[in-house]
């Protein structure tokens, strides 16, 4: 599966993500959802540099995915212990850990490629990933 991701620019997370910086992503999870639309190693993720983006540049492969809720583990502790490979901001880091439920998405091989457009349909906001199986899914038509 691919997954079509929302970056935050003020952070420079796809600057961070492309110089091998930042290997990792939080994404909200919600263990009621089917896991049709979890993220899983081998998957594609198709990143969008903000949200009023429609350019993507740059593609990673997910190698690694923690499933992390806060009555197993103290969230703050996870981002922290994470935070070399997420790079989190401190407004970024308020934000995950006051969220119930979270995946960590560890990617590799981030790299440039030749730019998708994306149809109005795309992500807007943080925790809003669209899962697609062809880019044909998610370009303008």
């Amino acid at each position: 599966m691919n997954h079509l991701v929302t970056l935050d620019a003020r952070a420079g997370e796809l600057e961070k993500i492309l110089s091998g910086v930042k290997t990792m992503l939080v994404k909200e999870f919600d263990p009621a959802q089917t896991s049709a639309l979890s993220v899983n190693p081998g998957d594609n993720l198709y990143f969008l540099r903000d949200q009023d983006d429609s350019a993507v540049r740059v593609k990673a492969t997910v190698v690694r995915v923690l499933f992390i809720t806060q009555n197993e583990e103290d969230l703050a502790h996870t981002l922290k212990e994470m935070q070399p490979r997420l790079q989190l901001t401190e407004e970024q880091f308020n934000f995950w850990s006051g969220k119930e439920h979270m995946q960590l998405v560890e990617f590799e091989s981030a790299h440039k490629i030749s730019v998708i457009q994306v149809a109005e349909r795309k992500p807007t906001g943080q925790a809003d990933w669209i899962a697609f199986e062809a880019t044909s899914q998610i370009t303008q038509r």
